[in-house]
């Protein structure tokens, strides 16, 4: 017999599944009798969301059912019509959502149920629903891209040698899981230097992408030609350019010898960016950390030793070990030969 706590858990794993952004992790499940007749999981932005999915493999079953979902049902028209009317037509009985959705316009789903004479709950593993969705519900509250960094080096902390080569640091293993992040972000940002010395195509080269990342190229007076792979049509690319830049782009407001990256956030979640892998080069990965603009941090190192290199972070200016900023272990994995630790810096 299923709970309804085992009910939401089944909904929180299936959550996790896909690659949906810039939209939401979500997962549901259907339940009719105390078994469950249906589960979906948002697989990717355009596709049907998770209560479209998990009504269809009901099928009939889902009149009178119950519906466990990992966030509020929509009802806001847009790429997909509103769960809620989906919700409505299929004559469910009750739903149980584990977390509110906080962005403005597609809200008040609970509301829409409730007056279709609905039973309407929520808050059930909020707390799991929540951290299945981290990146997308932070971005939504703040009104800003999450920040993931993502850097590869030696035990001795470099990304390169002295003369720049740097492919590959990592094994293969590595550079997979590297491509999965891209996915799950949605965007993928590197600056000038990077496309010069490693001409990266920066897509998702794994099973399973129905959408490829969005590449965001940082290109202050715009000199990057288009013959360059990253503005290849393979991908949606934004150029990041300063005022009065050869190429046109989005122009960002420059701050000092940089751009204003707390402003290009903003500027970028207009755009419909809610995570952001920023891969670097080192200087890029400097500025977005001096900045404290770092959500979550990926460090993938490899079992090597390059001695004098260049070290995979570069133009911070810390000047005591008070000022520097500190990250507390959340997750280590392996792939390989490698080690992925993720970091969440301490507030």
């Amino acid at each position: 017999m299923i709970t309804p706590a085992s009910a939401m858990k089944r909904a929180v794993a299936a959550s996790r599944r896909g690659f949906p952004a810039p939209n939401p992790h979500v997962g549901c499940v259907v339940v009719k009798g105390g078994e469950i007749v249906g589960i979906g999981h948002h697989d990717h932005a355009g596709g049907p969301h998770a209560e479209v999915v998990a009504l269809r493999k009901a099928g009939d079953k889902a009149r009178g059912a119950d519906i466990y979902v990992t966030l509020e049902p929509c009802k806001h028209h847009g790429r997909t019509p509103p769960c809620t009317d989906a919700l409505i037509a299929a004559g469910v009985a009750s739903v149980t959502f584990a977390v509110n959705d906080p962005n403005p316009g597609a809200a008040g789903g609970a509301h829409a149920l409730i007056q279709a004479g609905i039973k309407v709950a929520h808050g059930l593993m909020a707390a799991e629903a929540e951290a299945a969705n981290s990146l997308w519900l932070t971005a939504v509250r703040r009104r800003r891209p999450f920040v993931v960094a993502k850097a590869a080096a030696s035990l001795d902390a470099k990304a390169a040698l002295p003369t720049g080569e740097s492919k590959w640091i990592t094994s293969e293993a590595a550079r997979r899981r590297g491509h999965s992040l891209r996915a799950d972000c949605g965007a993928v940002l590197v600056g000038r230097r990077t496309v010069l010395a490693d001409e990266p195509l920066l897509t998702a080269r794994i099973p399973g992408i129905a959408n490829q990342p969005t590449r965001i190229i940082l290109d202050r007076s715009g000199q990057l030609s288009d013959t360059h792979r990253v503005f290849d049509g393979s991908a949606p690319t934004i150029r990041v350019v300063g005022p009065g830049a050869m190429h046109a782009g989005l122009t960002a407001a420059m701050k000092g010898d940089g751009f204003d990256l707390p402003l290009l956030l903003t500027q970028l979640y207009d755009q419909g960016i809610t995570s952001l892998l920023v891969e670097g080069g080192p200087t890029t990965l400097g500025a977005f950390f001096s900045a404290g603009l770092v959500d979550r941090l990926h460090l993938f190192l490899a079992p090597k030793v390059l001695g004098d290199g260049i070290d995979w972070v570069r133009g911070m200016s810390v000047s005591t070990l008070a000022q520097a900023p500190e990250f507390k272990i959340f997750q280590v994995r392996r792939h390989g030969p490698d080690i992925e630790i993720v970091l969440n810096p301490v507030n």
